[in-house]
Formats: C-alpha cells, sequence, structure tokens
C-alpha cells in the first residue's frame, strides 16, 4: 500500500470514530434529556409533580402561593391536626427529621404534654421553606402559644448549597437553583447540552461557593451562610413582633458534637444571631453532651432514641418554664 493510500485509510479510520464518538454523544444527550436524573430534575425544577405551589419571595427565595395550596399540599396532616383557630393551648414545631419523623421530638413532645396540642407537619423541607410554613400559618389564623424552631448544624447544607440569593421559582410554580455558567466562552456550550449541564451541577460548581464543605457545618458557619440565617431569624422576629407568639430557637448538636469529634461554633454563631433578632435561645448541648453512655441516645440511623428525644424534650420544657417564671410578675 502507498503512502496516500495509507494516508486515506488513516483518514477514513478517524472520520470513522469521530462518528462513533458523535454518535455515542447523540445518544447520550437524547437519553439524558429524556431520562434527566432525579436531583438535576429537582436544581433546575423541571418535571416535579406536586411542586406548582410556590411563588418567588424576596427574602426567602420561595414561598407559597397560598394557604390553600399549603392545605392541599397537607391536607392529611391538618385534618388530623384540627382547625387553626381550636381554643386548645398549641405548640408549634419546625425542624427536621429529628422533629417531624416518627418517634422524633414532635411525637415525645405529644406523648409528654397531652395538655398540648403539638401541631407539625411531618415533613422535612429545606430551612428557608419552614420560616416560609411559619409566617402562612399565622397568616392564616394559627396562635400557638409558642413556636419552637429547632436546628441541627447540618440544617446548613441547604444554605451552603443553595443561597437564598440562588433560590428561584419556575413559571410553573416549582423551586429550583439559579445557575452559575462557566465564566468563559463555554457557559454557553455547557448550558446547551444536558450532558454537560450534569457533569457541571454535580462538580459542586454550579453554587456561589464551590469550597463549601458540608462536614465543617458545625464549626463557625462562613459570612455568606451566617448572613442567610440571619435573614431568616429575621423573618421569624418579625412574625414574633407581628403576632406577639414567643419562638424559641432551639440549637441542637449532631453526633459529632456529642461524641466530642467537633466544636460548638454553630451554636455560638445561632446565639449571637438570635440576640441581634431579639429571639429566644436555647442551647441543647448540655442535655446530651452530659450523658455517660452517648451511644444510647441513638438509633442505628444516628436519629435520636426515645432516650435521647426524652434528654432533649426534657431540657428544652425546663427551659421554657424558667424563662415563663423570669417573665411572672
Amino acid at each position: 500500500m502507498g503512502r496516500r493510500g495509507a494516508y486515506r485509510k488513516a483518514m477514513s479510520c478517524g472520520l470513522g470514530m469521530c462518528a462513533a464518538f458523535a454518535a455515542v454523544l447523540a445518544l447520550g444527550e437524547a437519553y439524558a434529556r429524556l431520562r434527566l436524573p432525579s436531583d438535576i430534575r429537582q436544581h433546575l425544577g423541571e418535571h416535579l409533580t406536586n411542586n406548582n405551589i410556590y411563588k418567588p419571595d424576596p427574602i426567602l427565595g420561595a414561598d407559597y402561593r397560598s394557604y390553600e395550596d399549603f392545605h392541599a399540599e397537607n391536607i392529611q396532616v391538618l385534618t388530623d391536626l384540627g382547625p387553626l383557630d381550636s381554643p386548645m393551648p398549641t405548640w408549634l414545631f419546625f425542624g427536621n427529621s429529628f422533629v417531624q419523623g416518627p418517634g422524633m421530638l414532635a411525637d415525645t413532645a405529644r406523648a409528654a404534654r397531652p395538655d398540648k396540642r403539638i401541631f407539625n407537619i411531618g415533613k422535612n423541607v429545606d430551612l428557608p421553606l419552614r420560616v416560609a410554613q411559619a409566617r402562612l400559618l399565622l397568616e392564616a389564623g394559627l396562635r400557638p402559644q409558642r413556636i419552637f424552631f429547632i436546628l441541627l448544624p447540618h440544617d446548613l447544607w441547604s444554605s451552603g448549597r443553595r443561597p437564598l440569593s440562588f433560590i428561584e421559582v419556575t413559571a410553573e410554580g416549582a423551586i429550583a437553583t439559579r445557575m452559575r455558567w462557566p465564566d468563559s466562552a463555554w457557559g454557553n456550550v455547557v448550558a446547551a447540552s444536558r450532558i454537560m449541564t450534569i457533569a457541571w451541577i454535580r462538580s459542586g460548581r454550579a453554587t456561589p461557593d464551590p469550597g463549601f464543605d458540608w462536614h465543617l457545618v458545625a464549626g463557625v458557619p462562613s459570612p455568606r451562610v451566617a448572613a442567610d440565617l440571619a435573614d431568616m431569624l429575621g423573618v421569624l422576629a418579625e412574625l414574633f413582633r407581628q403576632f406577639g407568639v414567643p419562638t424559641t430557637v432551639v440549637a441542637v448538636p449532631n453526633r459529632e458534637q456529642i461524641f466530642g469529634k467537633s466544636g460548638f461554633g454553630f451554636q455560638e454563631a445561632l446565639k449571637e444571631l438570635c440576640a441581634l433578632a431579639g429571639l429566644d435561645y436555647f442551647d441543647a448541648r448540655h442535655p446530651l453532651v452530659d450523658v455517660a453512655d452517648k451511644a444510647a441516645l441513638f438509633e442505628s440511623d444516628w436519629h435520636f432514641s426515645a432516650r435521647g428525644n426524652a434528654l432533649l424534650l426534657g431540657g428544652l420544657l425546663e427551659h421554657v418554664e424558667k424563662r415563663a417564671v423570669h417573665r411572672a410578675p
């Protein structure tokens, strides 16, 4: 075979490889558009069911369009809890799965205090939506004796990954994350390709803080995360002033803190932010950290056991009783 024949063969082979590569990319792109992964759908706010109930909010990023939409989404729980204007003394609990899960803090309070209606939705939603729920319920007529807003260090994960300023509401009423595209000319290319978009999002660089490390949430929050937390506490403080409902922010330690593997910068920062906002604050570390058998505080999935929840509730009730004594004439 002459030089020209070898050249043609190499060109033909190269073109064939390029065509095969292009075909694989095209198939991958088509598959990505038809079967977008669930985490990417959530990030982009696409093809989500039962999620068209939100509107933009200038502080929290997203809010419910109406109490009717919120009620329809939580109709069974709200029906079981009874009317908002029930005369029964009500305590309103917000928190993640450590509060909302079966047998967790809300259920523990319900069993320990039958004289109170423990009002909780039973769903684990991101921190900004919990604040929006508190505002919505008060505006709709609920008048609890007290709001308990329970926070653990990992509640800051959502603010680290999606700051308030990066929360978007789509035209269909779903919550999405505003994208930060590459600054170079590649930005348009990445935006046009679903495969590249998926890779960009999963790289962590689609957010404004690619260096956010969820392992460090028990430490002092970054200035950006602390600013978002201050804004959310500011909304709670305004609700307290507007509706006269005492609000206690409860800082619960995570397992690393309880086992002495992490400091308490999260608690100290939250205490300072609550003082600035004028909100009651309870540091729940001592009912838990002071226990000798720390392993008994947890279930196998690292949620609190019945003992852990009982100790947490006991410390919280003691704090509330002390506050009531201090306010008494």
